[in-house]
């Protein structure tokens, strides 16, 4: 019988020591106590932030001429119905 945690398939062993000022800090804090989560997890959000943006959804008045199209069934990446592109009308 082992003893302690169980091993992860994707060990955390990896540190990262980084320079901050007060403020950065207490705005990582903040968000952090904010959101009941760690300020590592904080971090690794805005991280999968930076990398897939969510997408902006444009209304018709700010895209005069243009109407909205939805997605096919099974397009990878976006939901049935999902708008997320435009054409003329």
């Amino acid at each position: 019988m082992t003893l302690g945690r169980p091993k992860l398939d994707n060990p955390h062993n990896r540190r990262l020591e980084i320079r901050l000022s007060e403020e950065q800090f207490q705005e990582i804090c903040q968000v952090a106590e904010k959101n009941k989560i760690s300020r590592t997890e904080a971090i690794l959000r805005g991280i999968k932030l930076l990398k897939n943006p969510p997408r902006q959804i444009i209304t018709r008045s700010q895209l005069p001429g243009f109407v909205p199209k939805k997605i096919p069934k099974h397009s990878e990446g976006v939901e049935e119905g999902e708008v997320v592109w435009f054409d003329k009308k």
